[in-house]
């Protein structure tokens, strides 16, 4: 039997990998100004104390949410929501929320999904109007579960708990009021994440309108329609977006936000790197032993003596005569009967004994077009700044 204690290392290990791929997951595609303020607002001396109130009141928010607007645990979502949701996870890097439906009577005072959770991502929730969610074309769902699980994954969660205990009288009102600031630009991350999951401007287009008219009155207050409508086109010109059509399969698959593997096979930086990487510690090796043999033989030139050294040098004599005559041998065989050239390369061995590795294949025609399509794209700050200045946080 194995102790729980020897799988701790491991298991924090998991946590830590996760933790990192998400916070380059969200940097990749996330509005600038909402991370910086989310980062603010969990690390600062006047933010912190701020947001440690609704952790305080979690607890006392599940009792009443479990009594009065939550469906019990034992009813779970469908198996092809669960299968989409894990696409969607895998996909946005995203973390795994704990989904929790609502009941049929109180659904209309929802949205269709809901992300909620507590400070420093202790407690992820994605509540879900099944009826609703279930009842939208397959591309706008994943339009709508793609932003709720990209609201989780930029620390949005703590914005909406504290609405929503306002909403059911737990005394947040004034932190209500002062998350306005961070509340305002929440949701354009989360259009990105939809975007970047469904593809298609279009289906983008369609999916903020919906949700845009199905805006609940506890929730904080979005932004004008327009803007989100202009924040996506500039996002759909993005090098992300270009990546996503040109690494994607047809139907939309096959494809994650910094997706191992499939960067590298067209020359990327990452696999620049690690190339590098790899030749200076063999370098670094080489040099270690040769630096160590040099050394080795010189503490062994201290300990002979004077007779043994005109020994030594007597037989190296001998040995290189030897060599020559077997060099001699080997020149004329090899005239007599040569070998392929392609047979000898074959034959090669790497100097340190390892099976030298097949080079990864590369598709010119998928590189060319991705060096088209990122040649015309627009990078992520540019898309930042113009929405920035539409907001007039310039």
């Amino acid at each position: 039997m194995v102790h729980i204690a020897a799988d701790l290392p491991q298991f924090l290990q998991r946590r830590e990998l996760a933790a990192y791929e998400q916070r380059l997951a969200r940097t990749a595609y996330a509005y600038g100004v909402d991370l910086r303020r989310s980062q603010w607002l969990s690390g600062s001396t006047v933010g912190d104390p701020l947001m440690r109130a609704v952790d305080r009141r979690w607890s006392r928010l599940v009792e009443d949410l479990d009594g009065q607007c939550l469906r019990p645990l034992r009813v779970a979502p469908p198996t092809a929501l669960l299968e989409e949701l894990a696409y969607l996870i895998h996909m946005l890097r995203a973390p795994l929320p704990t989904l929790r439906l609502l009941r049929s009577e109180v659904a209309a005072q929802w949205p269709m999904v809901t992300p909620l959770g507590t400070t420093k991502g202790g407690i992820h929730w994605l509540v879900l109007d099944l009826d609703r969610i279930m009842a939208l074309p397959s591309e706008e769902r994943t339009f709508a579960l793609a932003a709720g699980l990209a609201h989780l994954q930029c620390e949005h969660g703590p914005i909406f708990s504290a609405h929503l205990m306002a909403h059911h009288g737990r005394g947040m009102g004034m932190i209500r009021g002062l998350l306005r600031p961070w509340a305002k630009v929440t949701v354009f991350s989360a259009d990105r994440a939809g975007l970047v999951a469904v593809r298609e401007l279009s289906v983008a287009l369609r999916a903020i309108e919906r949700h845009d008219a199905e805006y609940a009155a506890w929730m904080p207050r979005l932004p004008r329609l327009e803007l989100r409508r202009q924040a996506l086109e500039d996002f759909d010109r993005s090098t992300l977006m270009a990546r996503r059509r040109v690494l994607s399969d047809a139907d939309g698959y096959g494809w994650a936000i910094a997706p191992p593997g499939r960067e590298e096979e067209l020359d990327s930086v990452s696999r620049k790197v690690a190339a590098a990487v790899d030749g200076a510690i063999r370098l670094g090796g080489r040099l270690a032993l040769r630096i160590e043999g040099y050394e080795r033989r010189a503490r062994d030139d201290e300990r002979t003596d004077p007779d043994q050294e005109a020994k030594d040098a007597e037989g190296a004599r001998d040995g290189e005569k030897a060599k020559d005559e077997d060099d001699r041998g080997a020149k004329r065989a090899a005239k007599s009967e040569p070998e392929p050239k392609a047979e000898a390369k074959a034959e090669a061995k790497p100097e340190n004994g390892q099976e030298a590795k097949a080079a990864p294949s590369i598709d010119p025609e998928r590189a060319s077009r991705l060096e088209q399509a990122l040649r015309a794209a627009w990078s992520l700050a540019r898309c930042d700044q113009r929405l920035t200045r539409r907001l007039g946080l310039l």
